[in-house]
């Protein structure tokens, strides 16, 4: 998993802040700074920094509506999670909170690859023959 703290410099450059920015959220950005709550699992801190610099990217400042919100959480998801990666865990893991673990994400990152895919993915992770009665 420590690769993938070195793969966020491809994302974008920010001066990181270990710092709650709000009570209501573990981390944000201003289009410089990313601040990340330091409480957090290495595991979440991951997935923060990475959507935090996904809007970095996109020259995003400050909080974004809904919309950009659900596409920046989509793009971060497929950063982190290859196809090749979900096709590794899909046929053993048990429940999406293992598959998560395994991948080194958060279960909503997980969930947010998951949703993109289009049916001939889903159908490689999990081929309907495999699993009828």
């Amino acid at each position: 998993m420590l690769e993938r703290f070195g793969k966020l410099r491809e994302l974008a450059h920010a001066i990181v802040v270990w710092s709650r920015p709000y009570s209501e959220v573990p981390a944000a950005t201003d289009g410089r700074h990313i601040w990340v709550d330091p409480s957090l699992s290495s595991v979440e801190k991951l997935c923060y920094l990475a959507h935090e610099a996904m809007h970095l990217n996109h020259g995003h400042k400050g909080c974004q509506p809904p919309a950009i919100e659900r596409q920046v959480c989509l793009e971060t998801a497929q950063y982190l999670v290859s196809f090749q990666d979900l096709q590794r865990v899909a046929g053993w893991a048990r429940n999406p909170s293992e598959m998560a673990e395994e991948l080194g994400v958060t279960e909503a990152v997980l969930l947010d690859r998951l949703a993109t895919l289009d049916g001939d993915q889903v159908q490689q992770l999990w081929p309907a023959h495999e699993y009828t009665a």
